[in-house]
Order: structure tokens, then C-alpha cells, then sequence
């Protein structure tokens, strides 16, 4: 076995991170990124210089998953969790006498994602926001895109997706980008997290984790549908990516109510 293939697995050993789902000549590419930025020339010097180094997985990990990442990404998405998940768990939260509404965004990159959710529940609830105490977790391994989620400023580009109204309503324009206001960013609450590790908080009314599992192996992936299944209050809610699928260990313990967005209920 070559090097590089050792490599390979020693990856999915570490991280459950599934190389097989690239092409080799892009996996390279990736690779060498991390290799140049350590100065080093071989694939079994990079194997000696990953072992115990959880930073520079870290690191390897947020080069090899492409982050493409703006507001609102898949409009229908948005759309159904407004129509569909919004009216039931707020009639809900209402008929059991309980305020709080949990979310957890699992590989929010740079904050687009939980932002857009906060925008979401805002626009929704309207005058009654304050009927709820609302709480947004974002997650992401990578502290570099953190620190860009909670400084909250973006190009246009990322806004491409966006009403023209909620650009207006919710954002600042700061030179040539735009500033998340304060009552948006005061909803979401950042923190480093590896979902792989298999540690979560609990009772989330709604976990979205949206083209995350596609680099992840199916075990990894399974592993992680469970502790998403853990962490989810009864009848809450799991939005995975349009490309990705529940895995089939886990079928009888999620309910699917939307199947082109991918929208789950826990049910047992």
C-alpha cells in the first residue's frame, strides 16, 4: 500500500472523514495545500506530522470540505421550514405552555446559515418574538470561520439569495460589505464543536446540519444521526442536505416530512 493510500487511512481512522468521496487528483490538491503551508514534501512525513496533532486535522479537515456557504442557500429549503416546521412547533411550544425554542446549526462555517434562521423566526413571529425565548447554537470545527460568524460582515455576494427588504431590515452597510445588526446577532451564539466527537447538548426543537455528512463515511454518518437523534426534544425537527439521505439503521427513528428538502421528525 502506497503512502498516500496510508494516509487516506489514517484520515478516516481520526475523523471518520471519508476521502473516497473525491477524485484523487482534488483530494491531492487539498492535501498538498496543508503540506505546503507545513513544508512538507512527502505523504509520510504529513502521516508523522498529523499524529497527535488535532490542530492540523483540524485545519486538514476545513481544507478538504468546501465551504460554499451565502444566505438563504436553497430558497425552497427556508421556504418549507416557514410553511411547514415554524407553524407546527410554534403552535406546539404554545399548547404545552413552553417558550423556549432550541436550534442547533451543525457546520455553520461563517454564520450565514443560523443567521438566516434568526432572520427566518423574526420575519415569522414578527410582533410575537417575545412570546419565545430563543436560542441558536452554531457550530463549526473551524475557529478561523467562527471568528468571521461572530465579527458578522459579508461581500454581496453571499447576500445574492436575500430580499432586498431583509438586506435593508436587518443589515448595515459598512464601506463596500454588510454588517448582521445587533438583534439578529444577539440570537445565535457560536461555539467549536466536532460533530464527529459525538458529544451534543440536548433538547434542540431543531438541529439542521445541511451538506456536512456527504464527506463523512456511512458509519460516521449513522454515529451521527444518532446523537442527533439524542439530542433532539420528541417531534423535533432534523434538516440534512438535498443531496444527502437518511441512513437506513435510523429510518425507523425519524418521520420524513419533506423529501426534496430533507426534512426529518424525531418520532421514538
Amino acid at each position: 500500500m502506497d503512502d498516500f493510500e496510508l494516509l487516506k487511512r489514517k484520515i478516516m481512522r481520526a475523523r471518520g472523514f471519508n476521502c473516497n468521496c473525491y477524485k484523487e487528483s482534488s483530494l491531492k490538491r487539498r492535501i498538498r495545500i496543508r503540506m505546503n503551508a507545513n513544508n512538507i514534501h512527502s505523504y509520510s512525513e504529513y502521516i508523522k506530522f498529523l499524529t497527535g496533532n488535532e490542530e492540523e486535522y483540524d485545519k486538514l479537515i476545513d481544507t478538504l470540505t468546501v465551504n460554499v456557504t451565502e444566505f438563504f442557500r436553497d430558497p425552497e429549503t427556508y421556504d418549507k421550514i416557514n410553511v411547514i416546521v415554524l407553524p407546527e412547533l410554534t403552535s406546539r411550544k404554545r399548547k404545552e405552555g413552553r417558550k423556549i425554542i432550541r436550534i442547533w446549526c451543525a457546520g455553520c462555517a461563517s454564520g450565514e446559515e443560523p443567521y438566516s434562521i434568526a432572520i427566518l423566526l423574526r420575519e415569522y413571529l414578527g410582533d410575537k418574538i417575545d412570546d419565545f425565548i430563543i436560542f441558536i447554537r452554531a457550530t463549526d470545527i473551524d475557529e478561523k470561520s467562527l471568528e468571521l460568524a461572530r465579527k458578522g460582515e459579508y461581500k454581496s455576494d453571499v447576500l445574492k439569495n436575500m430580499k432586498k427588504y431583509f438586506i435593508r431590515k436587518y443589515f448595515e452597510r459598512i464601506n463596500d460589505s454588510y454588517r448582521i445588526k445587533d438583534s439578529i446577532r444577539n440570537m445565535v451564539r457560536f461555539e467549536k464543536h466536532d460533530i464527529i466527537s459525538g458529544k451534543a447538548q440536548r433538547y434542540f426543537d431543531m438541529i439542521l446540519c445541511r451538506n456536512v455528512l456527504i464527506y463523512l463515511s456511512r458509519d460516521t454518518q449513522r454515529d451521527i444521526f444518532e446523537m442527533f437523534h439524542r439530542a433532539l426534544n420528541n417531534k423535533g425537527y432534523l434538516i440534512i442536505g438535498k443531496t444527502e439521505t437518511m441512513h437506513e439503521q435510523m429510518a425507523n427513528k425519524f418521520e420524513l416530512i419533506d423529501l426534496s428538502e430533507r426534512i426529518y421528525r424525531k418520532i421514538s
